[in-house]
């Protein structure tokens, strides 16, 4: 009879152990993960980006490799481009719900009436990393090579620190101040909270 009861003490106790840590790591770890887990929450229903004046909440339908509908779908976030200027057009935030789960944050910026740098600020939620890209359209020439997008960005002045400028204006000032605005969040834009920051420009 003592055994049965150790028995179901120990098995108890287990389950506890296993809820309390089922509970700390779904917790989200930064900024980014809120934005994820309330998509993936609500994605389908009324969720609390509606509350992001005039942003167009989005669900793609995703279609497998013979392009037959699955049932699965691709959030998107969409600013109205009067939101920012004329020369940051076409921000958007893509959530991955299923394999490569994450985020990714897109905007534009013109450098000329030909040349256009685009972010693509890439978050994932496994690996706790955020990673920041660049690459440029020229003419609808796509640019995706370090060393081209280099020589360019020299030709017209930019510098590293105006990438963190392009970086910090949109992702911190626009897309995570609206976050911060609507939801009671334990992080700011310049505090993440525990993510790794990375960008591809940080090294030139």
């Amino acid at each position: 009879m003592k055994r049965k009861i150790i028995g179901i003490l120990v098995l108890a106790a287990l389950a506890l152990s296993a809820g309390i840590y089922y509970h700390y790591a779904s917790q989200p770890k930064n900024i980014f993960d809120e934005l994820y887990q309330e998509m993936k929450a609500n994605y389908l229903g009324e969720n609390i980006f509606y509350q992001i004046k005039d942003t167009k909440i989005k669900n793609y339908k995703i279609y497998d490799k013979d392009m037959n509908e699955t049932d699965k779908f691709k959030p998107s976030i969409e600013y109205p481009d009067y939101y920012l200027n004329d020369h940051n057009p076409n921000l958007r935030i893509t959530f991955n719900l299923y394999q490569k789960k994450g985020l990714n944050i897109y905007f534009e910026k013109h450098i000329d009436s030909k040349v256009t740098m685009i972010f693509n600020v890439r978050y994932m939620t496994i690996k706790k990393y955020l990673n920041t890209k660049i690459s440029l359209i020229n003419s609808n020439n796509y640019i995706d090579n370090e060393s081209e997008v280099k020589s360019y960005l020299k030709k017209y002045g930019i510098t590293t620190k105006d990438l963190d400028g392009y970086y910090d204006k949109i992702v911190n000032q626009k897309v995570l101040k609206d976050w911060c605005s609507i939801y009671d969040s334990k992080f700011s834009p310049t505090d993440y909270g525990d993510v790794t920051v990375k960008t591809q420009w940080e090294n030139w």
